[in-house]
C-alpha cells in the first residue's frame, strides 16, 4: 500500500470542505487534481474511500486513512513548531511560537462543570488552538472515528478503533425542582398520580439521563409534560425558574451560585461514568491534554470506589 502524505491531506479536505471544488480551492489546485489523487489512493489501498455524494462522506475504510491524515498533521504541526523553537533557541518569545490546532469533544454537562479548567491549563502551558466541540457521545464516538476529534469526553466506554480509553469517574446527578414547583405540583411527594403532570424539562430528544431519573422516581409509566432546553446552564436555569423538573449535577446544586432553589426530590443519585477516548498517538500535545483531563476528573468526578452502582447510557 503506497500513502503519501499528499494523498491523506487531499483526503482530509476533502471531507472537511465536503466537495472536490472547495477541497480543491482550500489546496490551490485543480478540482481534476483533487479527483486523481483520491482515485489514486483509492486504486492504492483497493478500497472505496468517500461516498462522491454532496457533502462528500467517508467510508468505514476512508474513516481509518481521514484519521491518519489527521493524525500526520498533527505531528507535523508539533515537530514545526519544536523546530521554531530549537532555531530561536532563548531568543524567541514562548507567546510567538506556531500553534498546534487541535479539535476536542465534550459533553454538555462536563463543559459545564469540571472540563473548562482542564482547557484553560492546557491552553496555558502549550501553543494550541483549541476547537471544542460540544456534542452527546453518539456523536463524539463518530468525531473519533471519522479523526474531527483528538480525544473525546463521553459516556460512551465502546473502545474506538485506533483510541485509547480512560475511566475517568462518574458525573452525578440528583433529580431537582424549586420549592414553588415543589410546593404546587408535588404538594404531597414525589408519587406517580402527581408526577404525570408536573412539567419535566429535557435536553433534547435525546436525554436519556432525564428518562432514567423519571424511572428512578416513579416505577410506573408516565409520560409528563416536556419542555426542552438544550443548554446546559440555561436548563438549570429553567429547572430554577419552575418550568420543570429535571437531572442536575451535584457540584451545580451544592455550589451556592447555581444551585439556589434547587431542592432534591430523591435521596439516591444517578451516577453516569465517563470516559476519555484519544488518539492512539505518539504526540507530546495529546500526551499532556490526557494527563489534565485524568486530573482534573479524579478532582472533580466520583471515583469508581465512591459511587454506586454505574449507569449504562448517555450523559448531556
Amino acid at each position: 500500500m503506497d500513502v503519501s502524505a499528499e494523498s491523506l491531506l487531499t483526503l482530509t479536505a476533502v471531507l472537511r470542505e465536503g466537495t472536490f471544488e472547495a477541497a480543491a480551492a482550500s489546496l490551490h489546485v485543480t478540482p481534476s487534481a483533487v479527483s486523481q489523487r483520491i482515485k489514486a489512493l483509492e486504486h492504492s489501498v483497493g478500497r472505496i474511500l468517500v461516498r462522491r455524494v454532496k457533502p462528500v462522506t467517508a467510508t468505514a475504510d476512508g474513516e481509518v486513512l481521514a484519521r491518519l491524515g489527521e493524525q500526520w498533521s498533527l505531528l507535523v504541526a508539533e515537530a514545526q513548531g519544536e523546530l521554531t523553537g530549537i532555531a530561536h533557541d532563548d531568543d524567541l518569545d514562548p507567546r510567538r511560537l506556531p500553534r498546534v490546532d487541535l479539535q476536542v469533544a465534550c459533553n454538555a454537562d462536563s463543559l459545564a462543570t469540571w472540563f473548562l479548567p482542564v482547557i484553560a491549563e492546557f491552553h496555558a502551558a502549550h501553543p494550541v488552538n483549541v476547537d471544542l466541540h460540544r456534542d452527546d457521545e453518539s456523536v463524539t464516538t463518530a468525531m473519533l472515528r471519522s479523526g474531527d476529534v483528538v480525544g473525546a469526553v463521553t459516556s460512551e466506554p465502546t473502545v474506538v478503533r485506533g483510541c485509547e480509553t480512560v475511566r475517568l469517574g462518574s458525573l452525578r446527578y440528583f433529580p431537582v425542582a424549586s420549592r414553588a414547583f415543589i410546593d404546587h405540583w408535588l404538594p404531597h411527594g414525589v408519587r406517580a398520580r402527581d408526577m404525570r403532570y408536573a412539567p419535566m424539562v429535557m435536553f433534547d430528544h435525546n436525554d436519556h439521563l432525564q428518562l432514567k431519573a423519571l424511572n428512578r422516581l416513579v416505577a410506573e409509566p408516565i409520560s409528563p409534560p416536556v419542555t426542552y432546553v438544550p443548554a446546559a446552564a440555561e436548563y438549570r436555569r429553567a429547572i430554577q425558574a419552575g418550568i420543570g423538573w429535571g437531572a442536575v449535577p451535584e457540584v451545580e446544586i451544592a455550589d451556592p451560585r447555581t444551585g439556589a432553589d434547587l431542592v432534591p426530590l430523591a435521596r439516591r443519585p444517578i451516577d453516569i461514568p465517563l470516559y476519555w477516548q484519544y488518539w492512539k498517538l505518539r504526540s507530546s500535545l495529546v500526551t499532556a491534554l490526557t494527563e489534565i483531563v485524568v486530573a482534573h476528573a479524579r478532582a472533580g468526578l466520583v471515583p469508581p470506589r465512591r459511587g454506586t452502582a454505574p449507569v449504562p447510557g448517555g450523559t448531556r
